[in-house]
Protein backbone atom coordinates (compact mmCIF):
# COMPACT_ATOMS: atom_id res chain seq x y z
CA UNK A 1 0.00 0.00 0.00
CA UNK A 2 1.54 3.33 -0.62
CA UNK A 3 0.03 6.49 0.60
CA UNK A 4 2.17 9.82 1.29
CA UNK A 5 3.21 12.77 -1.24
CA UNK A 6 6.35 10.74 -2.16
CA UNK A 7 4.30 7.49 -2.71
CA UNK A 8 6.59 5.93 0.18
CA UNK A 9 5.04 2.61 1.79
CA UNK A 10 2.14 3.39 4.35
CA UNK A 11 4.46 1.51 7.38
CA UNK A 12 7.03 4.31 6.81
CA UNK A 13 4.73 7.24 6.69
CA UNK A 14 3.11 6.13 9.74
CA UNK A 15 6.47 5.12 11.93
CA UNK A 16 7.65 9.21 10.86
CA UNK A 17 4.37 10.24 11.45
CA UNK A 18 4.77 9.08 15.19
CA UNK A 19 8.75 9.89 15.50
CA UNK A 20 7.12 13.64 14.59
CA UNK A 21 4.88 13.23 17.74
CA UNK A 22 7.47 12.15 20.05
CA UNK A 23 5.78 8.75 20.25
CA UNK A 24 7.86 5.35 21.15
CA UNK A 25 6.28 2.58 19.84
CA UNK A 26 5.82 1.23 23.73
CA UNK A 27 3.48 4.18 23.85
CA UNK A 28 1.27 4.15 20.73
CA UNK A 29 1.09 0.67 21.21
CA UNK A 30 -0.13 1.48 24.49
CA UNK A 31 -2.72 3.78 23.73
CA UNK A 32 -4.11 1.07 21.06
CA UNK A 33 -4.33 -1.36 23.15
CA UNK A 34 -2.16 -3.21 20.64
CA UNK A 35 1.83 -4.93 21.16
CA UNK A 36 4.42 -2.86 20.17
CA UNK A 37 6.02 -6.12 17.76
CA UNK A 38 2.86 -5.52 15.79
CA UNK A 39 3.08 -1.89 15.26
CA UNK A 40 6.58 -2.29 14.11
CA UNK A 41 5.59 -4.68 12.10
CA UNK A 42 3.08 -2.37 10.43
CA UNK A 43 5.94 0.05 10.15
CA UNK A 44 8.20 -2.50 8.09
CA UNK A 45 5.42 -3.10 5.76
CA UNK A 46 3.40 -5.99 7.06
CA UNK A 47 -0.28 -6.01 5.64
CA UNK A 48 -2.52 -4.05 8.19
CA UNK A 49 -6.60 -3.73 8.19
CA UNK A 50 -8.50 -0.75 7.35
CA UNK A 51 -9.62 -0.74 10.54
CA UNK A 52 -5.68 -1.11 12.27
CA UNK A 53 -5.14 1.67 9.57
CA UNK A 54 -8.30 4.14 10.99
CA UNK A 55 -7.09 3.48 14.61
CA UNK A 56 -3.41 4.26 14.21
CA UNK A 57 -4.50 7.36 12.52
CA UNK A 58 -6.83 8.98 14.99
CA UNK A 59 -3.78 7.91 17.55
CA UNK A 60 -1.34 10.09 15.20
CA UNK A 61 -3.61 13.04 14.64
CA UNK A 62 -3.34 11.58 10.73
CA UNK A 63 -7.08 12.09 8.68
CA UNK A 64 -6.74 9.13 6.15
CA UNK A 65 -8.58 9.36 2.96
CA UNK A 66 -9.29 8.43 -0.55
CA UNK A 67 -8.50 10.64 -3.56
CA UNK A 68 -9.52 10.02 -7.17
CA UNK A 69 -6.51 9.26 -9.05
CA UNK A 70 -7.42 12.04 -11.74
CA UNK A 71 -6.97 14.84 -8.35
CA UNK A 72 -3.46 12.85 -7.13
CA UNK A 73 -1.41 15.00 -8.78
CA UNK A 74 -2.59 18.44 -7.45
CA UNK A 75 -2.94 16.49 -3.77
CA UNK A 76 0.62 15.96 -4.31
CA UNK A 77 1.56 19.21 -5.51
CA UNK A 78 -0.46 20.78 -2.76
CA UNK A 79 0.97 19.15 -0.07
CA UNK A 80 4.59 19.25 -1.32
CA UNK A 81 3.77 23.40 -1.27
CA UNK A 82 2.63 22.82 2.36
CA UNK A 83 5.68 21.06 3.01
CA UNK A 84 7.70 23.16 1.62
CA UNK A 85 6.88 26.61 1.60
CA UNK A 86 9.94 27.98 0.43
CA UNK A 87 10.20 26.17 -2.68
CA UNK A 88 6.48 27.65 -4.15
CA UNK A 89 7.39 31.50 -2.62
CA UNK A 90 10.16 31.01 -5.00
CA UNK A 91 8.07 29.74 -7.64
CA UNK A 92 5.56 32.64 -7.20
CA UNK A 93 8.13 35.32 -7.18
CA UNK A 94 9.50 33.49 -10.91
CA UNK A 95 5.72 33.77 -12.35
CA UNK A 96 4.76 36.74 -11.04
CA UNK A 97 8.27 38.79 -11.33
Amino acid sequence: MRWGPAGQPVGRYLAEARRARGLTLAQLAERLDVSAANISRIEHGADLRVSTLLDLARALKLEPMLVSKEHVPAVRALLSTLEHPEAAEDHDRARFA
